[in-house]
C-alpha cells in the first residue's frame, strides 16, 4: 500500500491561482492523499471555493492572519499522515512530481525527505507561458516530500519569520545531519508574479540576515556544534537559486 500523504496548502486571497494549483494535486492521481488548506484570512471567495469543491477530499482550516508558517504549521499538526508534502496557491506540481518523489524515499529509506527539481515561470495577461529560469535545486518548500518524523526531530516551522522559514528550516535538518534523496527531475513550477511574496526581492530582502541570526544564536547557546561531520556540507544541502529569480528567459533556454 502507498504511503499515505497530506498536502498543505496555505491560502490568502489566492483565488487568481488556487484552481489551478489544487488541479495540479489532483493530476497526481495518488492515493491516499489529503489535501489541508489553511486560510489565513482571506476576502476573495478563496474559503467558499475551498469548501465547495468536490473533487477530493480537502479539509479547510480558517485562521486570521497568522502568516505562512504558522499556517503550514497549523496543517501539519491537523495532518496523521505518513508523509507531509507543502504547495503554495500560486505554484503547480508538475504530472507525476508526487509519485517520483515517493519513489526516490522508497529507494532511499535512510533518507528524511526528497527533493526535486524547480523552474520558475511567469505568465502574461494573455496567459502564455515563459520559464524564466533553467531548473535548479533549492530550498522552496514545495520541490520536496517529507518523513512525519522529521517534524518530531527538527520541529515545525519558525513562526516568527516572515520570510526565509524555509531557509531556517533546511539549515535545522542539516544541523540535525537529516539525509535527502534527491530526485533529478522537475516537480515544481514556481510562478513568478507581481503579488507574490518575494517578487522583487533579492539578498537580504528575502530575509537570509535573520535565518542565519537564529543559527548563531543555537551556536552560541550550545544547541549545535558547527564543527561536527554531516554526511553533505551546507551549502551543497540548501542548492542554489537562480540567478535571478524575475530573469529574462535565457537564449540556452529555448
Amino acid at each position: 500500500m502507498n504511503p499515505s500523504i497530506a498536502v498543505v496548502m496555505p491560502v490568502r486571497d489566492g483565488m487568481p491561482f488556487l484552481p489551478e494549483a489544487i488541479a495540479s494535486i489532483q493530476i497526481q492521481n495518488y492515493a491516499p492523499l489529503e489535501l489541508i488548506v489553511v486560510d489565513d484570512g482571506s476576502t476573495d471567495g478563496s474559503k467558499d471555493f475551498v469548501s465547495r469543491f468536490q473533487g477530493f477530499p480537502i479539509r479547510l482550516i480558517e485562521l486570521k492572519g497568522v502568516g505562512p508558517a504558522a499556517a503550514r504549521n497549523a496543517g501539519i499538526r491537523a495532518s496523521n499522515s505518513d508523509l507531509v508534502a507543502f504547495l503554495d496557491a500560486d505554484d503547480l506540481w508538475l504530472h507525476g512530481a508526487l509519485p517520483r518523489l515517493v519513489q526516490g524515499l522508497a529507494e532511499h529509506p535512510e533518507a528524511g525527505f526528497a527533493q526535486g527539481l524547480i523552474r520558475n515561470f511567469s505568465e502574461s495577461k494573455q496567459g502564455a507561458w515563459q520559464y524564466v529560469t533553467a531548473p535548479y535545486r533549492f530550498l522552496n518548500l514545495g520541490a520536496n516530500l517529507w518523513r512525519r518524523r522529521i517534524f518530531d526531530t527538527v520541529g515545525v516551522l519558525d513562526q516568527t519569520l516572515t520570510l526565509c522559514e524555509d531557509l531556517d528550516f533546511l539549515m535545522r535538518c542539516w544541523e540535525h545531519d537529516i539525509q535527502k534523496a534527491e530526485i533529478d527531475s522537475i516537480v515544481l513550477h514556481y510562478r513568478r508574479h507581481p503579488a507574490g511574496m518575494t517578487h522583487g526581492l533579492s539578498g537580504a530582502g528575502f530575509g537570509t540576515i535573520q535565518a542565519y541570526k537564529k543559527r548563531i544564536e543555537r551556536i552560541r547557546c550550545g544547541q549545535l556544534n558547527p564543527d561536527l561531520t554531516r554526511h553533505m556540507g551546507l551549502n551543497r544541502y540548501l542548492g542554489t537559486p537562480p540567478a535571478h529569480q524575475d530573469g529574462k528567459l535565457h537564449a540556452q533556454l529555448h
